[in-house]
């Protein structure tokens, strides 16, 4: 059975960059949905139930903190990664207070993400070359999807 993640953040931009790291580095991975905020990316874990919810610190409607303590509340078991492109070691400690699985900074985040995903889930997931959704892509840079 493939990994579910839901993605969450506000910046388009950076969703379509972390779709693409994870596809490019994980075969048994299924992306489960996408969100622009808080409030909808509680609505998609209530509904996916995902292995996984990566999800941006500051975000309109519910921010990473709010979103983390409702997920905790509704679907314990899915593992919370909370991202943030301030290094402030004040949002690392907001981060660990808040429940969540993992802290990752966004400056540094083709480093650590798919590490911290690893870590969590204990699983052992392959890299593999087939088409996205739900197997790697062949992109090895995320920052610049194939056309």
């Amino acid at each position: 059975m493939p990994l579910s993640i839901v993605i969450a953040d506000d910046d388009p931009e950076f969703r379509m960059i972390v779709r693409y790291l994870l596809a490019s580095v994980f075969d048994d991975m299924a992306l489960v949905g996408e969100a622009a905020d808080g409030a909808e990316a509680l609505a998609l874990v209530l509904r996916e139930r995902p292995d996984v919810l990566v999800t941006d610190l500051v975000m309109p409607r519910l921010n990473g903190i709010q979103l983390t303590h409702r997920v905790r509340e509704a679907w314990p078991d899915t593992k919370i990664i909370l991202m943030s492109s301030y290094p402030d070691d004040a949002y690392r400690m907001m981060a660990s207070s808040s429940g969540a699985d993992a802290f990752v900074n966004k400056q540094v985040i083709h480093s650590s993400l798919v590490s911290a995903i690893r870590d969590l889930t204990g699983r052992r997931l392959s890299s593999g070359s087939g088409p996205y959704p739900g197997s790697a892509g062949t992109s090895s840079s995320p920052g610049a999807p194939p056309n």
